[in-house]
């Protein structure tokens, strides 16, 4: 039996085709979302608890004030980044910064201390620059959380095309809630991850240095968190006690898994197993994970308790369609 070849000229003779490549494209940028929010709600349960308490996670279940796949703030705050970003067909600063206003407006249950004294000071009148920066000059320049790069995952899949203005981006979304140049290097190294994996080929290949790089134009600190985490294994990395919520320290095991795992699955459960800040550690690694995966090595049964999956999915075929 002959091979079936395809036509050279099937994009001459039919424009609107669409490609395996393209399919494939699609399919990873869905899963940088839809990652994020199974990284999400697989922690959301053990938040907290010291690496040796979490004990076996395998399934998405209720826990803590959520239900199962109920999205807490890391989701909350993707979406209102994604919504602007579709609408506004760019970013623009003052316009997620709004949309953050009113998702805190609503009393969410969960909300960092950074997080909340930029958005106190915005309600107060200040711009989202001057809300972040007085912030972090009230906690003494020490603040650096993990409350900008967990939600950070939309403005990688707006560059996908083109990393011009990228960097500008991951800044300004990080600088609406933390101004530390930790968080900005943190947000500038997730986002250039997600935009070179879901290209894939060559561009997913160089996605960890390019990473390091974007970090390293911001803040050495986290150009080494970056580093480090790709040369080690999440089970090496300690991100409970002290180091629960830090940023760097999010970065680290994030990046550890998107260089050690060879799947989806494995990669998430060895970050939520390593306890503190679950949710927020699988929302990163789950966003990067995604990226090269794609949405369809994502488990079924984790995807279907994910209330904010349709929404995610529908805001980012949108966003996809614009690019």
């Amino acid at each position: 039996m002959g091979s079936i070849r395809p036509d050279p000229n099937l994009l001459k003779k039919h424009p609107n085709a669409v490609t395996l490549d393209q399919l494939q494209e699609k399919d990873r940028f869905l899963g940088a979302l839809l990652g994020a929010a199974a990284g999400e709600a697989l922690g959301a349960p053990h938040e907290g608890k010291p690496a040796g308490e979490v004990g076996p996670v395998r399934e998405i279940t209720g826990g803590g004030p959520w239900a199962a796949g109920e999205p807490t703030d890391d989701i909350d705050l993707t979406l209102a980044l994604l919504r602007s970003l579709v609408a506004r067909r760019k970013f623009d600063q003052d316009d997620a910064a709004r949309r953050y206003l009113e998702w805190f407006a609503r009393g969410p249950k969960d909300v960092g201390l950074l997080t909340r004294a930029s958005l106190e000071n915005l309600r107060a009148g200040d711009s989202p620059q001057q809300a972040s920066a007085l912030a972090w000059e009230d906690s003494g320049r020490r603040a650096a959380g993990n409350g900008s790069v967990m939600c950070c995952a939309p403005i990688g899949l707006l560059h996908v095309r083109t990393l011009e203005g990228l960097p500008d981006d991951a800044a300004g979304a990080s600088r609406i809630t933390h101004h530390d140049p930790r968080c900005v290097g943190g947000c500038a190294a997730v986002t250039t991850a997600i935009a070179l994996l879901v290209r894939g080929g060559r561009d997913a290949e160089e996605a960890i240095p390019r990473a390091a790089d974007a970090a390293g134009a911001v803040s050495d600190e986290a150009r080494a968190a970056v580093e480090r985490g790709s040369s080690r294994r999440p089970g090496d990395i300690s991100v409970d006690g002290d180091d629960r919520g830090y940023v760097l320290r999010t970065i680290e095991i994030a990046f550890s898994a998107l260089a050690s795992a060879h799947a989806f699955e494995e990669g998430l459960l060895s970050v939520v197993s390593r306890g503190g800040d679950t949710d927020t550690n699988g929302a990163v690694a789950g966003a990067l994970l995604g990226a090269k995966h794609g949405k369809s090595r994502i488990p079924d049964r984790w995807l279907k308790p994910l209330k904010a999956a349709p929404e995610l999915t529908s805001l980012g075929e949108q966003l996809y369609a614009q690019l």
